[in-house]
């Protein structure tokens, strides 16, 4: 039923007009029929289709929530999900000695809780001189995805098969090791500013063994959606807001890039199969989740596995990834650059590097 807004002078004491407190009322109520209303939906096209409105109509509703503070928006989100820990990601070496924070793979959430992912990687903005910048020479991988997204600067690529290529801002390369390849990364960079991240998802045993295959994926093909107009995401996997990545993943993942204005909010609705939802926030600061968790600059969170994600930036602007993914939940056996189930396929992948037939097939590359 319809708010009739009676009681206008507990508005008025809020200092909102009767305007404002009919679209917080608008908001509250569109949220919670949003959310009772996708959860009924067939996880068919027609269901695809249907979400896709009720995306479009949620997002109108918390347009008009936008009025209220983050944490009297956050309040109204009862049913999202809740945070089970906050830390800051640690600093450490990587490749050839570049710095790094390791929100995931850090040992500070397990492989299980991080499940399907297993490393998240974030070089900071830094403006390094010509030939300064490392990079990650010649190594192999076996058994994982790895996803190189550069926010500024540009990074180039070439491996054992022959391929090779070079990413710039706002490119994202998803490379499938698979069975196994080797690469080099970064090296020779020409100098400059440089920003990104680098994530490994895990394979089910299924998949661990298929042929290595490249998605190169330019900034233009990469869908930026405006949530609302403060909010917009960067769609690099999944879907937000009804717009759908041209990246496809072998596991179900969502891989979103949010920017905040200061003053923005919204509420991502999460396929409840993505049990696995982790936030890094890399830029700014802002808050998460119903209690309104106040986070900075590289902070992570890691969330509870049912619900949606919601969040606000009062103060500033943030910028943040929402990796959200489907458990494998098989064994993990992990040794560097191998990720297996077994301490027998590690050693077997250690054979074969040294034998030399770590990488038996040339993979597939796609520009999109």
């Amino acid at each position: 039923r319809s708010p009739t807004w009676s009681r206008q002078p507990s508005c008025e004491r809020d200092g909102r007009s009767m305007h404002q407190g009919r679209a917080i009322c608008h908001a509250i109520l569109g949220a919670a029929l949003f959310r009772s209303t996708e959860a009924l939906l067939p996880s068919s096209h027609l269901g695809l289709s249907l979400r896709r409105g009720l995306h479009k109509a949620a997002s109108l509703h918390r347009k008009a929530g936008e009025t209220m503070s983050g944490s009297a928006f956050l309040a109204t989100c009862s049913s999202s999900r809740r945070i089970v820990t906050k830390f800051t990601a640690r600093t450490q070496k990587e490749g050839a000695g570049f710095l790094v924070r390791r929100p995931i793979g850090s040992g500070q959430i397990t492989d299980e809780q991080a499940d399907p992912f297993l490393l998240l990687d974030h070089l900071p903005r830094t403006n390094y001189a010509p030939g300064e910048f490392p990079g990650a020479p010649w190594h192999p991988h076996r058994g994982f995805d790895t996803v190189m997204y550069l926010l500024e600067g540009q990074g180039s690529h070439e491996d054992s098969m022959g391929n090779k290529g070079t990413l710039y801002a706002g490119d994202c390369q998803w490379m499938t090791a698979g069975s196994g390849i080797q690469h080099n990364e970064g090296t020779g960079h020409p100098g400059g500013w440089m920003h990104g991240f680098q994530c490994w998802i895990n394979l089910p045993k299924a998949d661990k063994m298929c042929p290595p295959a490249y998605q190169d994926i330019r900034a233009a093909s990469i869908p930026e959606v405006q949530c609302t107009d403060t909010v917009s995401a960067k769609v690099i996997a999944g879907t937000c807001a009804g717009a759908d990545a041209v990246c496809q993943t072998r596991v179900p993942v969502q891989y979103l890039d949010f920017r905040v204005k200061k003053g923005g909010s919204f509420e991502h609705t999460l396929d409840p199969e993505l049990a696995t939802a982790i936030c890094y926030v890399y830029k700014g600061s802002g808050k998460f989740g119903p209690d309104a968790v106040k986070c900075s600059e590289g902070d992570t969170l890691l969330l509870s596995e049912a619900g949606s994600v919601a969040f606000s930036a009062d103060e500033e602007d943030m910028g943040f990834l929402l990796l959200a993914g489907r458990p494998i939940r098989e064994p993990i056996a992990r040794y560097g650059p191998f990720v297996m189930n077994t301490d027998a396929e590690i050693q077997q992948a250690i054979a074969d590097y040294q034998a030399g037939t770590l990488c038996q097939v040339k993979g597939t590359y796609v520009a999109k």
